[in-house]
């Protein structure tokens, strides 16, 4: 084998090397969401329980039931992300298993093993997009939510909680 022949190996190698860097560099950013969603649980548990403790406030039934609702939307986004987590760490095993196939093909100037290489490296290309696409349907999820509790707030008003804290006895 020539110099020049490993040369275009490693050329043909890097280009899954590129994917893998932007898979890190998306699941990196997956993994924020994925902790901080699931940090979020955790403080609406506890605040719930805190509710539950001392319901002397007017707007504990409002938070209790805002909590009721928000727990089951934020564990379906918590899940989501674990999918896309699952798919791109997939597609980057995928793709480190292409750049042996890469090389194998290479080594053995085989049209078939060449022919499987290119369908491993499509294959990882397609997982990553998947998770580009469970993570953009996340987000949407996010908005979703966000515009809920602001909404949710935004027509409490003091006065209407305590009509029915008065109605309520």
């Amino acid at each position: 084998m020539s110099a020049e022949h490993i040369a275009q190996t490693i050329q043909l190698i890097i280009a899954p090397v590129v994917l893998i860097t932007a898979c890190a560099l998306i699941q990196n950013a997956v993994l924020m969401r994925y902790s901080s969603i699931g940090q979020y649980m955790r403080s609406l548990a506890l605040e719930r329980l805190n509710l539950l403790r001392t319901p002397e406030d007017l707007f504990y039934l409002e938070r209790l039931q805002e909590i009721d609702r928000q727990i089951p939307l934020l564990t379906h986004r918590h899940r989501l992300l674990q999918q896309t987590v699952t798919v791109i760490y997939s597609a980057i095993a995928v793709f480190l298993i292409s750049m042996l196939a890469i090389a194998l093909a290479v080594a053995s100037n085989a049209a078939a093993i060449a022919t499987a290489t290119l369908g491993l490296f499509l294959l990882g290309t397609g997982m990553l997009l998947v998770g580009v696409f469970l993570i953009t349907r996340e987000i949407r999820m996010s908005h979703r939510a966000i515009c809920y509790e602001v909404g949710r707030i935004s027509s409490l008003s003091k006065s209407g909680m305590i009509h029915k804290s008065r109605m309520a006895q």
